[in-house]
C-alpha cells in the first residue's frame, strides 16, 4: 500500500511540474503577444561568397512588438528551415543552402557595444523591439574555428 502512494505522489508531482511549465510558457506568450504596436526593424541578409552581386541585402520592416526575429526574416526571404523542439535552424535563405562546414548564423546588434553580437539564442526566440537590427550571415567556418581554439 505504500509504494502505491509513494507513485501516486511522484506522478502527481510530475504532473503539477508539466503544468507550470505549460502554464507559465503560455503565460509569457500572451504577455509577449499582446502589444499591438508596430515597430521598425532593420533587416539584413549577407550572402557572403555565396553570390557574386546583390549579396548584402538591407530592408526596413515593420513587425508588431515582440514579434521574433525568425517572423521579420519570413517578411524578406524565403527560408528552408528544420524545426526542432527548441526553436527553428536555418539551412537556406532565397534557395542558398548550407554547405559545412559554413552555414547561416544568426546576429543582433548590441546598441550599448556598438556592434554584432552572435546571438546566444535561437532566431525564433530572439524578440523585436523599436530599432532593434537582426542580422543572417552565411559563413560559420570562423566561428567554427574560434569555437576550436
Amino acid at each position: 500500500m505504500k509504494r502505491s502512494k509513494i507513485i501516486f505522489i511522484v506522478l502527481a508531482l510530475l504532473l503539477i511540474v508539466f503544468l507550470s511549465v505549460i502554464l507559465s510558457f503560455h503565460i509569457s506568450n500572451i504577455v509577449r503577444n499582446q502589444s499591438d504596436k508596430e515597430v521598425e526593424i532593420l533587416v539584413i541578409i549577407d550572402f557572403g561568397a555565396l553570390k557574386e552581386t546583390d549579396n548584402y541585402l538591407e530592408y526596413y520592416v515593420n513587425v508588431t512588438e515582440g514579434s521574433s526575429a525568425f517572423d521579420a526574416f519570413t517578411l524578406v526571404a524565403n527560408l528552408t528551415i528544420t524545426n526542432y523542439p527548441f526553436g527553428v535552424y536555418i539551412r537556406g535563405v532565397n534557395g542558398y543552402m548550407e554547405e559545412l562546414p559554413n552555414f547561416w548564423i544568426f546576429y543582433y546588434y548590441d546598441l550599448e557595444l556598438k556592434e554584432w553580437v552572435y546571438s546566444a539564442v535561437g532566431v525564433s526566440h530572439y524578440y523585436l523591439y523599436e530599432g532593434y537590427k537582426i542580422k543572417l550571415q552565411y559563413n560559420g567556418q570562423f566561428l567554427l574555428n574560434s569555437c576550436l581554439r
